[in-house]
């Protein structure tokens, strides 16, 4: 499917859109041409006129039909297909009712849309330009604006995750041996929300059935384009919770799921090697969980980008690997393999640790043969600088 050329004042008002859309989130999405491409695909002018009257408050179902001069029954599956496509996200009040805003880019709209589109003649020429648009920063890594990006991006760029790891108690699948950690850790008074491991995220709402799985849109954009996961991930891998994950699953974009299920989602993509991303409401890590992301360093949304030296990183850090004792250390590279931000690597058949790029993940510790690795409690921001193009592992 080739998109149509976007006339002028379409491309205003997509741009509108899409700033308002970047004010509903902490995390800022650049609006380059390959979003405002890939929104022009997927939205009527009649959608993108009603957001914008609607702006960036919060309102009930009576006030967003009232602004539409439609009748109920043409309001109701208009209103029910902005929610589908994730331009309106879903949020409830003390009692229960449903409330509602303009979603934000992302995580938001592009997840959500992602699966709107699935068996859809689109889906592909969508992902396509999401991939385009990852290009299109490549492009622009050239070495004097790399290193002012760098330098003036590192205050500015918002921890819109955490890395979190799995109870060193729980072992996986194959029964490999647990993370050592060697001691406890303290929450700090400025962490609100703190997320040290995604199993209490799994008791905390499997208690209140209220946990949901999803494919993962990121592998499936991916596998449109030709481009498989190469950690072989299970196809439903994203684990939401809420109401906003319930609707998602309602509408047969994923399905509930019990807490003993969930924890054997996350053995299985701790086994190949996923980094348990925790992602919380508004992308502001001092807000409660709303989902996690396991996410591999060659397909995520997220890892990927930075991995191909497009895109700087931040991340809210719990753990720090230390590798233990160099004589035990056999130099087979298992750790650097998995390693999501290439913290670890070989020097001389030996593992070194970049301190200043270990987000803390775990995967190395998991993965070591010899046990050699241990995380150590360290709370932080690790800023993950945009990668020289002769340092990326992904090709663009």
């Amino acid at each position: 499917m080739t998109p149509s050329k976007i006339s002028s004042s379409r491309k205003k008002k997509i741009k509108k859109l899409m700033s308002m859309m970047n004010k509903q989130n902490q995390r800022l999405i650049p609006i380059a041409p390959p979003l405002v491409e890939m929104m022009d695909l997927v939205t009527t002018n009649e959608e993108i006129d009603y957001l914008l009257q609607m702006g960036t408050g919060l309102f009930d179902y009576k006030q967003a039909a009232k602004a539409s001069n439609m009748s109920d029954e043409q309001f109701q599956s208009f209103f029910d297909t902005l929610k589908r496509k994730g331009l309106v996200h879903i949020e409830f009040d003390s009692l229960g009712n449903e409330e509602y805003r303009l979603n934000a880019i992302a995580v938001g709209w592009y997840e959500a849309m992602m699966h709107y589109n699935m068996g859809k003649p689109v889906e592909k020429a969508f992902s396509k330009k999401f991939d385009e648009y990852f290009k299109f920063f490549h492009k622009l890594n050239l070495a004097p604006l790399r290193n002012i990006q760098n330098v003036a991006l590192r205050p500015f760029v918002k921890p819109s995750q955490d890395a979190a790891i799995m109870d060193p108690a729980i072992t996986g699948k194959s029964k490999r041996k647990t993370i050592p950690i060697n001691t406890g850790v303290s929450s700090p008074e400025t962490m609100v929300h703190p997320t040290y491991y995604v199993t209490d995220l799994i008791e905390e709402f499997g208690n209140k059935n209220a946990i949901s799985v999803f494919p993962c849109v990121c592998r499936h954009s991916n596998n449109l384009l030709s481009s498989p996961c190469s950690h072989e991930m299970p196809k439903e891998s994203c684990i939401a919770f809420g109401g906003m994950a319930k609707a998602w699953a309602s509408w047969g974009y994923g399905r509930n799921i019990s807490k003993e299920e969930a924890i054997d989602i996350l053995k299985e993509v701790r086994e190949k090697g996923a980094v348990h991303s925790v992602i919380h409401e508004r992308d502001d890590y001092r807000l409660p969980a709303m989902a996690i992301c396991n996410c591999c360093w060659d397909c995520c949304g997220i890892l990927k980008p930075y991995n191909m030296g497009a895109i700087a990183l931040k991340y809210k850090s719990s753990f720090i690997a230390r590798i233990k004792d160099d004589a035990n250390c056999k130099g087979c590279g298992t750790c650097a393999k998995y390693c999501p931000t290439m913290a670890m690597t070989l020097k001389e058949k030996k593992a070194v640790l970049k301190s200043d790029i270990c987000i803390g993940c775990g995967q190395c510790a998991f993965q070591c043969r010899q046990n050699n690795i241990e995380l150590l409690p360290n709370e932080r921001m690790v800023f993950l600088p945009v990668l020289k193009k002769s340092e990326a592992r992904v090709v663009a």
